[in-house]
């Protein structure tokens, strides 16, 4: 009898909670930057993101297996010599910058986006990939290692990942590194990054030719380059039909309310750049006082 008259109380209170908490516009980044949940976070010390985008989902039964290429989902156009070689290279790759750099998180990105390959996601097959190879010989990286499982593209990868970010540290990235194929690089890093307004200074791009064999992978990319440079938050024509065609299990993107910071930005698909704060603005602040200062970092 307690129970029923008590629930319902819990729920009016919880509901009361939750609409004075909406009225507050950084409420739930309050409640995050308390410093009893902060000690909660996985990693609220670290400070610098390394990564890596995800482009297979892995299938096999057997992690330690990755080298076959029937262990991956591919498309056609993957189904390549040397291609599976080059996941695991960004794997490693991400392994290796996160070892030499104490401060930062290693983050393998991308969602479930292959309806053939079942539930699972490509930034946890990438994560599972580098566990079965002994995270080549840096196991301290495993511990400051996570997956974002949500992103359908190249945007979503970076955009997801400073969300992602956020949600284990409690604060934004002073800076990114992304792993991809050298192929990407002008997408990612003029591209994506403009359309985030991450300044160049914190941006690092390290890339992997594309196998040799990938004949068509420099025609598909510079389709996709022009439709981002038509519509920079992917939000339009064939880009969202993309995205579409990679939730085949409706996970969706990131929520807003796990970066209340990037709200407006998560909800932002107009062909012009967005324009409101964002949480790394000071970033380019900083840039401007040492461009004054004749070069000399005056906040190290």
């Amino acid at each position: 009898m307690v129970l029923f008259v008590l629930l319902p109380l819990w729920l009016l209170a919880s509901s009361h909670i939750g609409l004075a908490q909406g009225r507050q516009e950084a409420g739930s980044r309050k409640l995050m930057h308390r410093p009893l949940l902060r000690h909660m976070l996985p990693a609220a010390r670290l400070r610098n993101l390394v990564l890596v985008a995800g482009h297979a989902v892995y299938v096999g039964s057997n992690y330690a297996e990755a080298r076959v290429q029937q262990s991956w989902f591919l498309e056609e156009y993957q189904r390549v010599p040397g291609e599976v070689e080059s996941f695991l290279d960004h794997i490693r790759i991400g392994v290796e910058l996160a070892s030499s750099d104490p401060l930062a998180l290693l983050l393998f990105s991308g969602g479930q986006t292959r309806l053939a390959a079942g539930p699972r996601s490509e930034g946890l097959s990438y994560w599972v990939v580098a566990e079965a190879a002994g995270w080549f010989n840096h196991t301290e990286v495993r511990g400051r290692a996570f997956t974002e499982e949500h992103a359908r593209d190249s945007f979503e990868n970076m955009l997801f990942g400073m969300c992602r970010f956020y949600e284990l540290t409690g604060h934004y990235p002073q800076s990114v590194t992304i792993v991809s194929y050298t192929l990407k690089q002008q997408r990612f890093e003029t591209l994506h990054r403009a359309a985030l307004r991450y300044p160049l200074t914190k941006f690092r791009f390290i890339g992997t030719p594309i196998p040799p064999d990938a004949t068509g992978a420099s025609a598909g990319e510079a389709m996709t380059v022009a439709s981002f440079k038509s519509h920079p938050y992917g939000c339009d024509g064939d880009l969202m039909l993309k995205r579409m065609r990679r939730d085949p299990f409706a996970v969706g993107p990131i929520h807003p309310s796990r970066c209340p910071d990037l709200r407006g930005l998560l909800g932002h698909c107009g062909d012009e750049l967005f324009i409101g704060p964002l949480p790394w603005d000071h970033l380019h602040l900083h840039k401007s006082i040492v461009d004054r200062s004749g070069g000399q970092d005056i906040f190290s």
